[in-house]
């Protein structure tokens, strides 16, 4: 029931039986419908998602429109790191994009197994780089001048979701139009 997300944190270097035996009692596992919201906008943060299936979408409100941040799928973990890391109300909502299936604990319970298992520390340490890196990507692709040149990075950096993220939140994503990202799409896909 819980093995992915153990798998998971095993790639990670999670080697102690008493953590993953810890880990099996606490995990938490939801069954997510489509469009379901983990977390609303000004709500606070007090999980850690592991996405075993399906897609989010991180978004928050930008002159009356939603505008995503993010996307996570399979394999991935999420959360809101400004309200997790300050404790404030988030500005982004979570939301499912398909049917999926996550596990998840509380923030309470991740700062008892960092402060109990310190060799979890590096685990976490290791994933806030990799989040890290791929926020800097995203920064990246955004500073592209053209929606072209953008959306060729995000096949690049999101190849797997392209046929699944529906258009209206790519072009979202892209910081265009549906109908400019779509004639973007065509052309491209057309080579």
């Amino acid at each position: 029931m819980y093995q992915s997300a153990i798998t998971f944190l095993q790639a990670k270097g999670l080697k102690s039986k008493e953590l993953k035996d810890h880990l099996h009692k606490i995990l938490k596992q939801d069954a997510i419908k489509k469009k379901a919201r983990l977390l609303q906008i000004n709500e606070v943060c007090e999980r850690v998602w592991f996405i075993e299936k399906g897609s989010f979408r991180g978004f928050l409100r930008s002159k009356g429109r939603q505008k995503n941040e993010w996307f996570m799928k399979e394999g991935d973990v999420m959360f809101a790191p400004l309200s997790v890391y300050t404790g404030e109300p988030s500005e982004v909502a979570i939301e499912a994009l398909e049917d999926s299936i996550v596990h998840s604990i509380s923030i309470r319970q991740l700062e008892l197994i960092y402060q109990r298992y310190l060799p979890f520390n590096i685990i976490g340490r290791k994933l806030t780089e990799e989040y890290y890196m791929r926020s800097l990507q995203n920064a990246d692709l955004l500073r592209e001048s053209t929606i072209r040149a953008r959306y060729l990075r995000f096949l690049k950096l999101y190849h797997d979701l392209d046929e699944r993220v529906p258009a209206l939140h790519i072009a979202s994503f892209l910081g265009c139009s549906e109908e400019a990202f779509n004639r973007v799409r065509k052309k491209i896909n057309r080579k």
